[in-house]
């Protein structure tokens, strides 16, 4: 991959959670997240948490109550671990578009192929993490609601596009879903421990 191309390919990454053309397979200009207006990052990041985290609230349901009551267990660590996702799926499409783009015959689409794969898996832990913080506030004023949490997750992962500069939108993001990722992360990581370890006994 050329010089700077891994810079390039982290910010297309970005790019995939609020640009529509990128879910599609097309191919994605970070500068475009640039010059989009507050505004329309906010929008573009509110539908898309809204979508990928109502196809997870829908279909693995009971996964999303688990991942809420996770991130709980030990909220100190959970940004921790939830970085800790959300760089294994940059790191893993960064390698693979980089392998990709080395063959000789159709490298270009291959490439962009694995770029967009590793896009949809950040959308989906966005969409994880967001349902997650929001399902947690409405725990805060009483009762659990999982729909409700969803649209305020969504919500919340708007407002730092519409509040902040576009770095600090991007911390933001990434932060807030990476604390509602932590817990399954944490979970997750940790059983395979003890299943390698008791493997090896």
């Amino acid at each position: 991959m050329r010089r700077g191309g891994y810079g390039r390919l982290l910010t297309t990454l970005v790019a995939l959670a609020w640009l529509p053309g990128a879910t599609a397979g097309q191919p994605v200009d970070p500068s475009a997240v640039v010059e989009l207006p507050g505004p329309a990052r906010a929008l573009g990041s509110f539908l898309l948490v809204l979508l990928f985290g109502g196809l997870l609230r829908y279909r693995y349901g009971g996964f999303v109550d688990r991942s809420v009551d996770a991130s709980m267990e030990r909220p100190g660590v959970a940004v921790v671990y939830g970085l800790m996702a959300f760089g294994f799926v940059a790191f893993a499409g960064a390698y693979a578009s980089s392998q990709l783009s080395q063959l000789p015959v159709g490298s270009v689409a291959l490439a962009t192929v694995a770029v967009t794969i590793a896009g949809l898996a950040v959308l989906l832990l966005a969409g994880l993490g967001f349902a997650v913080v929001g399902t947690l506030v409405t725990d805060v004023r009483g009762r659990r609601r999982p729909w409700h949490g969803l649209v305020l997750g969504a919500a919340i992962s708007a407002a730092g596009w519409l509040l902040l500069p576009l770095l600090g939108g991007v911390l933001a993001w990434v932060l807030v879903a990476s604390f509602g990722v932590g817990g399954p992360t944490r979970e997750w990581f940790h059983s395979n421990r003890r299943a390698e370890s008791d493997a090896n006994d």
